[in-house]
C-alpha cells in the first residue's frame, strides 16, 4: 500500500483513533501492536506493544502482545486488525458475547471464501498458547494457527465488515 493504514482517515480520525473508540466500550484497555516510531508520535506510552520478533506482520504483533499476556496475566485478547474501517461495536461485541468455555477462540466466518479472520477474533488463553507454541516452531501464519485451534465460528452480520484495505476493491 505504500503508507501507514493506521494512519489513514476514514470518519475525521486517523483508523487506529477510530478504532480505539469502537472498543472502548468492551475493553478495559486498548493496546497497539506497533513500531517505537508510532508509539512516539500517537503518544500512547505503556499502551503500545511494539514487536520482540519482527518481520513476520501480524505474527510478529499477535507474538508480542501475547508473550505480555503470559508474563503479566492471563486474559483474552480481542484481537482487531486496524484496517477494517466498517466495524462497529456492536459486530465487536457479538464476538465477546459468542465466547464459550469449549472454544480456543472466537471468530467470523466468511462463508463465501470459506475462511475465518483471524484478524478480528477473541483469543482465549489455550489459543494464545497454541499461537506461541506454533511461532516458535516457525508457523506465521495466524489463519493457520487459529484453524488448528477449537474455534467457534459466527456469522458476521455483514461481510463488508470482513474488508480490510487489502481487499480488492
Amino acid at each position: 500500500m505504500g503508507r501507514d493504514k493506521a494512519e489513514i482517515v476514514y470518519a475525521q480520525l486517523p483508523q487506529w483513533r477510530a478504532l480505539e473508540e469502537t472498543l472502548r466500550p468492551l475493553c478495559v484497555d486498548v493496546f497497539w501492536s506497533c513500531t517505537p516510531t508510532q508509539q512516539a508520535q500517537w503518544g500512547i506510552g505503556n499502551r503500545a506493544i511494539v514487536d520482540v520478533v519482527a518481520g513476520h506482520g501480524p505474527a510478529s504483533g499477535l507474538h508480542a502482545a501475547f508473550t505480555k499476556t503470559v508474563q503479566e496475566s492471563i486474559t483474552a485478547w480481542l484481537v482487531v486488525g486496524c484496517d477494517y474501517p466498517l466495524l462497529e461495536t456492536r459486530d465487536l461485541q457479538s464476538l465477546v458475547h459468542a465466547r464459550s468455555p469449549d472454544a480456543d477462540a472466537v471468530v467470523f466466518i466468511d462463508e463465501p471464501k470459506n475462511e475465518i479472520e483471524p484478524m478480528i477474533a477473541l483469543w482465549e488463553p489455550s489459543a494464545q498458547t497454541q499461537f506461541l507454541a506454533a511461532f516458535a516452531r516457525g508457523e506465521f501464519s495466524p489463519r493457520r494457527i487459529l484453524r488448528s485451534c477449537k474455534l467457534k465460528m459466527i456469522q458476521p452480520r455483514d461481510h463488508s465488515i470482513l474488508s480490510n484495505r487489502n481487499t480488492p476493491s
